[in-house]
């Protein structure tokens, strides 16, 4: 597991590059869909509240303003957790630095190298539950989106004067209610992955104040250097010896 999880945040610039093209492919698609909503609400309201073909394009509009924030903030976490990820590399790099120096210490100079910090285990913790937030919201998005494709598909007129306890109603309740919780819940994702940052900044905090306070100590105890040899200095260079 320990394996599997040091290789995951090697992985670091991949996390980094595919959040990047996430994000990219996001921009390209919401100006696609600002150009449909230019369209639709461009031509006169009768039409585009009676017409089939405006109900699709609005169905277009609003199915996708629902599922691409989340999309966007898919990329983004996985940008975040990239850089959590090599917060980590950072941090075990710096760990298994001050192991090896310690072991090139004579054995009665050396001191004791500190058990890994529980920042450690809480760093990784955090990223995976934010992944997993604004994994859930982004399937639930996708689930609205759909629901709210069916229901615009429909001219406004007809949803207007729709009776109580239809079909329609309901799934304009669904989709209104999903909106709202939705644009909380991806902020949750975001905060988790930020305290996974956190973390991970903490365990490097911990691996440098550790090599700052053991480093006058290894010294300290290092043996006496053998004063009965006689030091000379070095002759000038071009003098004959």
């Amino acid at each position: 597991m320990e394996n599997m999880l040091q290789k995951m945040m090697n992985r670091f610039p991949l996390f980094i590059g595919m959040g990047f093209m996430i994000v990219v492919i996001s921009l390209v698609i919401g100006v696609i869909n600002a150009t449909n909503a230019v369209d639709y609400y461009a031509v006169e309201k009768v039409a585009r509240e009676t017409l089939q073909e405006w109900a699709n394009v609005r169905a277009d509009v609003e199915s996708t303003s629902i599922w691409l924030p989340y999309f966007k903030f898919f990329g983004l976490a996985r940008i975040l957790a990239g850089i959590t990820t090599a917060l980590g590399v950072i941090a075990t790099k710096l760990m298994q630095m001050g192991k090896e120096l310690i072991a090139y210490v004579p054995e009665q100079a050396r001191l004791s190298v500190p058990d890994r910090p529980k920042s450690v285990m809480w760093m990784r913790m955090f990223m995976m539950m934010g992944m997993l937030i604004i994994l859930a919201g982004f399937i639930v998005a996708l689930i609205t989106a759909g629901t709210a494709a069916d229901l615009f598909s429909n001219p406004i007129a007809v949803i207007d004067t729709t009776t109580p306890g239809s079909e329609l109603l309901d799934q304009l309740a669904s989709v209104h209610a999903a909106e709202s919780w939705l644009e909380a819940f991806k902020f949750v994702g975001v905060a988790f992955l930020f305290i996974g940052i956190v973390n991970g900044l903490t365990s490097i905090i911990f691996a440098l104040q550790y090599q700052k306070k053991a480093m006058p100590q290894v010294v300290g105890n290092l043996p006496a250097a053998d004063t009965s040899i006689e030091l000379r200095p070095a002759p000038a260079v071009g003098s004959v010896m």
